[in-house]
Formats: structure tokens, sequence, C-alpha cells
């Protein structure tokens, strides 16, 4: 011991290691994780229901047609081919199906007896030159078998802005 005291030696701080982080930086990379999860998950649900959302439009587009004109052969003709296009989005045998395999598909996204009642009528009806339907009926029908169909089955295009195209201005498009 000295007559002044003891010798005192500095402060010495250790090396700071990089392993393992603060807690800190596993909450940051937490947060990170989980945000592009969502992200993903968000960009994925987007895509899915990108066909539904260009089929309900497409059936807003319908129905503002039909309560213009109020002529119910271009309402059938209109719906079925819809519904065409969305059975090919959702199985591409059952849109080139006729007649019975053609009344089992839409009674299989119909939902209830009522709604397949109503789908029933665009059997023939596209082929009527007056056909007798009830207009706003019909429409709720084939909005509930594309919200079906579309939500049961998975478009076959990873493309979906394809899977529901719109038909050129003027184009018929068979039915």
């Amino acid at each position: 011991m000295n007559a002044e005291g003891p010798v005192l030696r500095d402060i010495h701080v250790p090396d700071a290691a990089w392993w393992p982080p603060a807690p800190g930086w596993w909450l940051l990379v937490l947060v990170v994780l989980s945000l592009a999860a969502i992200a993903v998950w968000g960009y994925r649900r987007r895509q899915r229901l990108r066909p539904l959302r260009a089929a309900l439009r497409e059936i807003d587009r319908i129905e503002a047609a039909f309560s213009r004109n109020g002529d119910p052969a271009t309402l059938a003709a209109e719906c079925s081919r819809l519904l065409r296009r969305v059975a090919l989005c959702v199985d591409p045998r059952a849109a080139a199906s006729h007649g019975e395999a053609w009344r089992l598909f839409l009674h299989d996204h119909a939902g209830d007896a009522r709604m397949a009642a109503q789908l029933d009528v665009l059997l023939e009806a596209p082929y009527r030159d007056k056909p007798a339907l009830e207009g706003r009926a019909l429409l709720e029908a084939v909005r509930a078998s594309c919200r079906r169909a579309l939500r049961r089955g998975r478009p076959r295009t990873s493309n979906a802005a394809a899977a529901i195209p719109r038909p050129a201005a003027g184009g018929a498009t068979p039915s």
C-alpha cells in the first residue's frame, strides 16, 4: 500500500460482442418478419380475389345495362357469358359443358334451391327471343354463384387478371 492510498487502475470496459444482440434488436427482427408475413398474405389474398372482383364489376356493368334497356334476352346472354368465363376460371371442363353437366355446375355453385332455380333460366333463356325472367333475382343469383365458385375453386391461372377476361366491345362471345 501506498501512503497516498491504494493504486487504482482505470476502468476497463470489455469489448462489445455482436452476438447475442440486445433485446431491442430481437424485437425489431420480430416486427419486420411479422410485417413481411402480413404483406405476403395480403398480396396473395389480393391476387386470389382478383377474378372475383372482376366478375363482380362485370355483374355491376350488366346490371347497369339492364336497368337502362330492360332487355331480358340481353341480360340472359350476358349472365350466361359471364358464368361461362367464371367456369373457365374454376374448371375449364365445366365451361365447355352443356345440358345436364352445365346444370350440375350451376347447381353446385348456386348455394340454395332458390338460386339454382334462377340459374336454370340461363339454360334456355339466351336462345329465346323474349325470355320470361326476373332480372334482379337473376342478377343476385349470378352474383352469389360467382362468389361461391371463385372463393371455393382456386383460379387455374397464376395471372389472375386474365382469369375473367372482358369481351371486346361489339364482339360476341359464345355462351
